[in-house]
């Protein structure tokens, strides 16, 4: 077994030297980090663009060849396609989309077509790699689409993935015309990692309204097998901020910072040069504090590191020019000859120097409009070894769930901002460090190590739920041992389900009329006098009786309340009384209030659908439907039970499970066939032999033995067996 981590890029970086060789320097980022340090005996690839194009097919093999070494797996795209699917799709429609700027989304056809060409040679360059049983993880919105494409072409193996930025909320992600073909895509994993629970949520809220799916918690019932949605808070590797302090080179940094810096308290800002990090909200908060507080004049410094990032962008270019706008403002405004009020840099530091900066900052000021997680305040908290500070934090950051001891702002108001930066230097130390050491245990313990090994591991044990829990799919062997069987048994009993089984399901029942090539097949599989044909359904004895009443079988109406046996109809031990008006008077509070939805009244049953309800509001009325169905219910002993988009109260005395017992009081069968797609066909499984062909219809079952995915595949399957019958005989 083989772990595979692909990213958009390597771990590493390729770049070309003066003399115009290439040279490869390994990346330390988080993920890096956190993978590297995983306790599994496991092996490692990694598949990703590796950052540079090759100018020649000989440098393209000398590349592969030499991170093939690394277990490095490369992904070469053209200038075109990292502009279509990095910088156009990912970037210019993805990002901001999924960061709330959604007046900032440009939409290009062009830029689609790349991103669905670029995941598609992602794919291509995993699978000579990937063998049966391996792990993939797959990381982040780039790719999005992958999940879906590897599936098609391995269904041995487990698929992960997760994603690194906010995910938005339905109403902003359905503006998307491609919005299904990314659910599904994602929906191709067998786990869909996000930060937060609020991402997560987004998530299912836009899969179950796009895709027309329905979440059990946290999962969601997909062909043969389940798919799982979690929340991962991303750590970082703590004990290397930590203990950065005690290195000789970040001591002698510190000191020389201290220095230059002087007395003066220093608020401390990091970011990617990014219209979402908030970065001029935060220099309008600390001008308005430097103006409200004069007292406060030659005594603080805000310090800004911008890491520069798309500047050739006119976005990006014009957000750059107004940040250094705004500074020079600030600065032309409150500056003194001893003091500087915003120090500005706009470059990257060195792991030495930032974590110095770290140390000697009294304050962070982390304020992003929108972020998935945000590792540099947990960096800052982490390298705060032995000395106070105060972390100010945006609660539009990931970040935000697990620090509540920081100071949380809305970063879009800058008079909070400004109310922070008084509050946080004013707090005294005692608090700060307390406020600190609890921060500091939270990310100690929730690094980044965790969250990768627990990624895998939950990933690990969906791999075995979904092979060991859940019934088997019917293949083509499946079939034909159920021929072989049925063609060398006496006694053979069915227990056929009706709507979803025989029939497709209708939004309306009175629709769901059967075909002709229904009854022709029932017609033949009753010509044996070894069959025993019994229909279970939640129909009324009306319907039946119209459709299926010409035919020599059995049927059971609203679950057994009423059969009919040898051409006539049985009452099934005793009905309920009239049903009683407060009941009737929920049932139909909530029919009136649910557009779409409506109630279905019968002797022994009241089914509420809500088939054609948006998913949300459905959940959300079924919910507060039970809700306000359980004391009554209760009160009068009804069975309240969840269906396929219905709500039904029914009796107890009525179950497929019962209407089962009765049938196998009959004779001793050799050969027992049911088939059905509810919840109430479970009962009837629950009650057969282990022997028994039980086969649940779209949604795989824990007490089914088969899984049949379409239901269009039932009746050639019944037909099969009966013409196996005419030839045999």
């Amino acid at each position: 077994m083989k772990l595979i981590i692909i990213a958009n890029r390597l771990p590493l970086k390729i770049s070309h030297n003066e003399h115009n060789e290439l040279e490869f320097v390994r990346s330390e980022g988080g993920l890096t980090t956190g993978l590297d340090s995983l306790e599994m005996d496991i092996e490692m690839h990694w598949v990703g663009w590796p950052g540079a194009n090759a100018e020649t097919d000989q440098e393209q093999e000398y590349i592969t060849k030499y991170l093939d070494d690394l277990n490095f797996h490369p992904v070469f795209l053209t200038t075109e396609q990292i502009q279509g699917y990095y910088e156009g799709y990912s970037n210019s429609t993805l990002w901001p989309l999924c960061h709330y700027f959604y007046s900032f989304v440009e939409y290009e056809n062009r830029y689609w077509e790349t991103y669905k060409i670029v995941n598609e040679l992602f794919c291509q360059a995993a699978l000579p790699i990937i063998d049966a049983g391996d792990i993939v993880w797959i990381q982040d919105y780039q790719l999005m689409l992958l999940p879906q494409l590897l599936r098609k072409w391995k269904n041995d193996i487990s698929i992960g993935y997760f994603h690194h930025i906010p995910f938005p909320s339905y109403e902003l992600f359905r503006v998307l015309p491609e919005s299904d073909l990314l659910l599904k895509g994602l929906l191709g994993a067998d786990l869909i990692g996000f930060h937060t629970h609020e991402y997560m949520r987004h998530f299912v809220s836009a899969a179950e309204r796009v895709l027309d799916l329905r979440f059990k918690l946290d999962q969601v019932v997909l062909n043969d097998r389940i798919a799982y949605v979690d929340a991962f808070p991303m750590g970082i590797n703590y004990d290397l901020y930590y203990d950065s302090i005690n290195q000789p080179e970040v001591q002698e940094k510190a000191i020389i910072m201290k220095q230059n810096y002087g007395v003066h308290k220093l608020i401390l800002s990091v970011d990617r040069l990014d219209y979402s990090k908030g970065i001029l909200h935060r220099l309008k908060g600390f001008a308005l504090f430097l103006e409200k507080h004069p007292e406060y004049k030659e005594k603080v410094s805000l310090a800004m590191i911008i890491v520069p990032s798309r500047d050739n962008v006119d976005r990006y270019s014009d957000l750059k020019t107004k940040i250094d706008e705004t500074i020079g403002s600030i600065n032309g405004t409150y500056s003194t000859i001893n003091w500087t009020p915003v120090y500005y840099f706009y470059h990257s530091f060195p792991f030495d120097e930032l974590v110095a900066m770290y140390h000697i900052a009294d304050i962070a000021l982390v304020t992003p409009l929108r972020d998935g997680m945000n590792l540099v305040a947990k960096e800052y908290l982490a390298a705060k070894r032995d000395k106070p500070g105060v972390l100010i934090l945006s609660e539009m950051a990931g970040a935000a769930i697990e620090l509540t001891e920081a100071i949380l702002v809305n970063p879009n108001d800058v008079e909070e901002i400004e109310r922070a930066i008084l509050e946080a230097l004013e707090m005294p130390v005692e608090e700060q460090m307390r406020k600190l050491e609890v921060m500091q245990k939270q990310i100690s313990k929730y690094n980044v190590n965790r969250w990768a090994s627990g990624f895998v591991k939950e990933l690990e044990s969906i791999k075995q739920k979904n092979a060991t829990l859940y019934s088997e799919k019917m293949n083509a062997e499946t079939f034909q041992n159920i021929q072989e069987n049925y063609r060398s048994s006496k006694n053979r009993l069915f227990i056929l389900d009706y709507d979803g089984t025989l029939a497709a399901f209708q939004n309306r029942p009175e629709d769901a009329t059967p075909t002709p090539e229904l009854l022709d097949i029932l017609a033949d599989l009753t010509s044996s006098h070894k069959n025993k044909i019994a229909i279970s359904s939640g129909r009324d004895k009306t319907f039946l009786e119209k459709w299926f009443g010409d035919l020599p079988i059995t049927l059971a109406a609203e679950h057994g309340a009423h059969f009919k046996e040898d051409g006539i109809w049985h009452e099934n031990k005793k009905l309920i009384e009239p049903w009683d008006d407060e009941i009737i008077n929920i049932f139909q509070n909530f029919v009136d209030k649910t557009p779409r939805s409506k109630l279905e009244i019968k002797e022994t049953t009241l089914v509420w659908h809500f088939r054609k309800v948006d998913n949300w509001f459905a959940s959300l009325r079924e919910q507060q439907l039970i809700d306000a169905l359980i004391m009554p219910c209760s009160r009068q002993n009804l069975q309240i039970m969840r269906g396929n988009k219905i709500v039904e109260v029914k009796s107890p005395y009525h179950t497929k499970g019962s209407e089962a017992i009765r049938l196998l009081k009959d004779k001793n069968y050799d050969f027992i066939l049911a088939i059905g797609d509810d919840t109430t066909d479970d009962d009837t499984f629950r009650e057969l032999p282990s022997t028994a062909y039980t086969i649940k219809i779209g949604n795989i079952s824990e007490v089914a033995r088969y899984n049949l995915r379409i239901q269009s595949r039932v009746l050639p399957f019944l037909k099969q067996l009966a013409e196996k019958e005419t030839k045999d005989e």
